[in-house]
């Protein structure tokens, strides 16, 4: 039994925008540029709610469950530890997408193997290992000083973090090539 056709039955699909080259660069530059603002915002907040939640306040770390927990005020350290990690941890990642969108701009302006595009994507590599690292020592530090917070990580939990940074390294080489090839092209006309 063949499908009813939707005509005579009055339904008509609606008509999707076609979307182009231009329209998902603009996009991807619109997502790029909002999260930047927001991580930028929350490098900024979230340590300074962090500081005055300690000045403000009295943060506890609670170890234990039930008539057994023992309750400890936070000490400083580990404060000034969170605030800081904070602080690394968004303020890089908005770093990357803010180098992300001068990517997007330079594809944008038709002119995406540029050479300083090359050092963009190396600076996000770098960018990742360094947040990949910084988390995985902060994981160490936590799970080595405040016993019983979280199993400590294994250096096989580095794995799968390596391959987002040599795929970017990749890639920035890539554009390298891409970029001697269009110098190459031009000396040739």
């Amino acid at each position: 039994m063949p499908f009813p056709k939707t005509k005579p039955l009055g339904i008509s699909t609606p008509s999707l925008p076609l979307l182009n080259f231009v329209s998902i660069s603009r996009l991807a530059s619109t997502v790029c540029t909002v999260a930047f603002w927001i991580l930028a915002a929350g490098a900024v907040l979230v340590p300074t709610a962090v500081l005055a939640l300690k000045l403000f306040g009295t943060p506890v770390v609670t170890a234990g469950e039930g008539e057994d927990a023992i309750v400890i005020p936070l000490p400083w350290a580990y404060v000034l530890l969170v605030a800081t990690a904070a602080f690394a941890y968004l303020g890089i990642s908005a770093l990357i997408f803010r180098l992300l969108a001068r990517i997007v701009g330079t594809l944008r302006a038709d002119d995406p193997f540029h050479p300083v595009n090359v050092r963009r994507l190396h600076q996000i590599g770098a960018a990742f290992a360094s947040v990949m690292l910084g988390v995985w020592a902060g994981q160490f530090l936590v799970a080595r000083f405040v016993r019983g917070a979280m199993p400590t990580p294994s250096l096989f939990d580095l794995i799968t973090p390596s391959f987002a940074v040599v795929i970017v390294v990749v890639i920035a080489e890539i554009f390298a090539e891409g970029a001697r090839l269009r110098r190459e092209a031009e000396l040739t006309i």
